[in-house]
């Protein structure tokens, strides 16, 4: 199990986490009312430094996902990066991190409203090595349970009561013998993982679905389109494909700020590739690590230190 940290931030201060609590009388609770992002921090033992990959694109995401639903959010990048420093030295973390900043309605009103005038933003953090369990590959499924259209629920945005969607993939799956469950869209077009985007490769392309299939517009996802240009010349075609076109790629990896880049050795038990990591998803788990870890220079754009 993750280690949770001892210290939050809630109601603008920091709180030992046993206090960081909310009425049971709050929309966040009662209506699932709240937007999130999840930001990692890796250690350099060598440096003797936490650094933060891509914070401002996360924070930059969240005023996005508070414009789409009407949340007030009411607060400026530099005052969200001094907040998250401040809870990081609080905690004194000197190892990998995963933190959560929600924005929740703290609202204890008695209807499903976003536009409520005392939302609140909280955030905590675990340690957090590896999200999936498997080093070796994941095996997964395709789920029964369809990922939402963008006109019911918005898809851009990191809603906290749209992840039942994800949570009912989640568990079909683990209950079934799977690591991880893939959503087709109601066009029956590949979508996405439980909390994570997808990658496939065939015959030297490199294939995602494009935002418009009701995906998250991942940071992590955003970070490997540009990887393979720079690292590997390669073009990613951001298209819709089919479920019958998982089973045929040469290669599989989920992308994502916990899932960071994981392989997909089997879809629905039919082997992908050799049935093992492909060469070139170990070459980009390997590159990636080395980012995330400030290992190379000309990616230290995407880290903040925090010490």
């Amino acid at each position: 199990m993750s280690k949770t940290f001892p210290y939050a931030y809630i109601r603008k201060k920091m709180t030992p986490i046993a206090k960081a609590q909310v009425p049971i009388m709050c929309k966040a609770v009662q209506y699932g009312l709240g937007v999130f992002s999840g930001i990692r921090g890796h250690w350099n033992a060598k440096d003797k430094n936490l650094y933060l990959f891509r914070p401002e694109d996360h924070f930059r995401r969240l005023e996005e996902a508070a414009k789409i639903t009407g949340m007030k959010l009411n607060l400026s990048y530099p005052k969200f990066l001094e907040i998250i420093t401040k809870l990081i030295k609080k905690n004194k973390a000197k190892e990998d991190v995963y933190l959560r900043p929600t924005l929740y309605a703290a609202s204890t009103k008695l209807t499903p409203r976003f536009d409520n005038t005392d939302d609140d933003l909280a955030i905590y953090m675990i340690s957090l090595k590896d999200y999936f369990s498997s080093s070796d590959g994941l095996n997964v499924c395709v789920s029964s349970w369809r990922r939402f259209d963008d006109d019911a629920i918005s898809s851009k945005a990191k809603i906290t009561g749209a992840y039942c969607n994800s949570a009912l993939a989640k568990t079909e799956a683990i209950n079934n013998g799977y690591d991880e469950a893939i959503f087709l869209n109601r066009d029956g077009n590949v979508c996405e993982a439980s909390g994570a985007n997808i990658f496939g490769i065939k015959n030297g392309e490199v294939w995602t679905p494009p935002l418009s299939a009701n995906n998250l517009n991942g940071i992590t996802r955003r970070s490997i389109i540009e990887l393979f240009k720079n690292e590997h010349d390669l073009k990613v075609r951001e298209e819709n494909f089919d479920r019958s076109m998982l089973y045929t790629f040469d290669e599989l990896f989920f992308t994502g700020t916990a899932a960071k880049v994981t392989a997909i050795t089997s879809v629905d038990q039919r082997k992908i590739g050799t049935g093992k990591a492909g060469k070139t998803t170990k070459k980009l788990i390997n590159i990636f690590t080395k980012i995330t870890n400030g290992e190379l220079e000309e990616y230290k754009k995407w880290l903040t230190p925090i010490y």
